[in-house]
């Protein structure tokens, strides 16, 4: 942290909220009552935090508007529908923890669930080089074996489960790299499986326990021993997302392929220039509901203070890259992680390729691609990504001609989940920066979700709206 000179924090807490521009067709007296928007809250980002606050708001009886850049509601969630076959993939988020608040949410869109569908045969292959890899994986008495004791070692610190609640003083064993407590406590038989499970984090031997704690934590370790997580039946994740953007446009709650221009944020509520393709909206909102990840250049039009500013500035995030791919010359059943020979548990080194499976479209291959941690909030550009999923393709077909077909691969879809897994380095940890995160919360009329400030994870977001969120932002509606 950078020291501040005290004269200069009082000064700053003397100065008045900043007041919108006096440009004519921003100020808050040229709009048209047709284009003023009251609500109780205003939610910014319709994935999958947004999108779930949104209907649990409403379901409450409060009004609500969400602004969401995009031209569909879903954040993460990508699903691709074959035209040919009618047949749906799901190739963004996959599978859901089983339970109670997951549930009750599928049943209110009458959409059924079931166990996911993990068909296929697996194979280690190196994408830098082709060249197939022999690896050793843990036997089930020994997953298992991990599991406990991971499990052990998360129950001393209960609060993970909630959000990104860390006791004072952080302890080490939450701020060392995860490949530390790998070898402390013994769980080596885990560091494959949750590099899958886990995907986007960056290197998962580097990253602090807690962030690799965000996903792999004690309510995902309890659904894999069980083996109970849940799926949707129609393999198709966007159904849910669908019906909320009907509803919720029904209801005049939703702006789609908006963005805030202009804002300010006070005690007494908030205002909201938005761009829409209908026109510039003013928003006037008791609360606002911030989803997206908090990088500060997403936040520029956000009136951010220098509170908000340090704390977001230190964030680092990572590139996660998926796309569905035809002619890859390998057979639909295969499911090929990408596996190094001489790295420690065999894990691929990134940026690179962590696997391609089979989907429920004859001829059509997922796969998923991660980078390293970035202070960029883009750190690859589509392009490189696409040319490097491309080029891993072609070596494995020209190292295994006997296996594979020599074949020219084509995108199907391709999508940029980039700012990924948005995250803190282990002296700012230390250091209290989830403290101060969270004393955010209510600041100016103001709350924040969204995975940096829980998880990269649907059900443990959803939860957190839940538990934690959504109840201190209905205080007083």
């Amino acid at each position: 942290m950078h020291p501040t000179h005290p004269t200069a924090v009082l000064l700053a807490s003397l100065l008045p909220s900043p007041v919108f521009s006096t440009t004519p067709k921003h100020h808050p007296s040229s709009f048209h009552p047709s284009a003023i928007i009251t609500r109780d809250v205003a939610i910014i980002g319709g994935g999958s935090s947004g999108t779930h606050a949104a209907i649990t708001l409403k379901d409450a009886n409060k009004s609500v508007i969400v602004v969401e850049i995009k031209n569909r509601l879903g954040g993460h969630t990508e699903t691709y529908k074959d035209p040919a076959t009618g047949l749906a993939q799901d190739y963004g988020v996959q599978v859901y923890h089983n339970e109670s608040t997951v549930l009750d949410y599928f049943a209110r869109f009458d959409i059924p669930l079931g166990q996911p569908q993990y068909a296929g045969n697996d194979a280690n292959y190196d994408f830098s080089t082709g060249l197939a890899v022999n690896v050793s994986a843990p036997s089930v008495q020994d997953l298992g074996a991990g599991l406990q004791k991971y499990a052990a070692f998360l129950a001393q610190f209960p609060k993970l489960e909630s959000g990104m609640f860390l006791p004072d003083p952080v302890p080490e064993d939450l701020t060392m790299p995860f490949g530390d407590l790998v070898a402390k406590v013994g769980l080596e038989a885990l560091v494959q499986m949750m590099f899958s499970t886990n995907q986007g984090i960056g290197d998962i031997l580097s990253v602090p326990v807690v962030e690799n704690a965000r996903v792999n934590g004690l309510g995902l370790v309890q659904q894999l021993a069980a083996n109970s997580l849940v799926a949707t039946a129609r393999r198709n994740n966007s159904e849910l997302y669908g019906k909320a953007q009907a509803e919720l446009l029904d209801a005049d709650s939703l702006l789609l392929s908006s963005e805030v221009v202009r804002s300010v944020r006070r005690e007494s509520g908030v205002e909201l220039v938005v761009k829409t393709p209908d026109g510039v909206k003013l928003v006037r909102a008791k609360k606002l509901l911030v989803t997206i990840p908090p990088r500060v250049d997403l936040l520029a039009r956000f009136d951010l203070r220098r509170q908000e500013r340090e704390v977001f500035g230190k964030l680092i995030d990572v590139g996660y890259y998926a796309a569905l791919v035809k002619n890859t010359g390998t057979p639909d059943d295969l499911v090929i992680y990408n596996r190094a020979p001489d790295t420690p548990y065999n894990l691929a080194a990134l940026p690179g390729v962590y696997t391609m499976g089979p989907t429920a479209i004859p001829g059509v291959k997922a796969i998923y691609y991660g980078s390293q941690w970035s202070n960029a909030t883009y750190p690859l550009s589509d392009d490189f990504v696409k040319g490097e999923m491309i080029a891993g393709i072609k070596r494995l077909q020209t190292a295994n001609a006997d296996k594979f077909e020599a074949t020219e691969p084509e995108f199907v879809v391709f999508t940029s989940h980039a700012p990924f897994y948005t995250q803190a380095g282990p002296e700012d940890i230390y250091a209290g920066i989830y403290d101060e995160m969270n004393a955010l919360q209510g600041v100016r009329s103001t709350y924040w979700s969204g995975a940096t400030f829980r998880a990269q994870d649907s059900s443990a977001l959803w939860k957190f709206n839940k538990e934690i969120v959504l109840p201190m932002l209905m205080e007083g509606l």
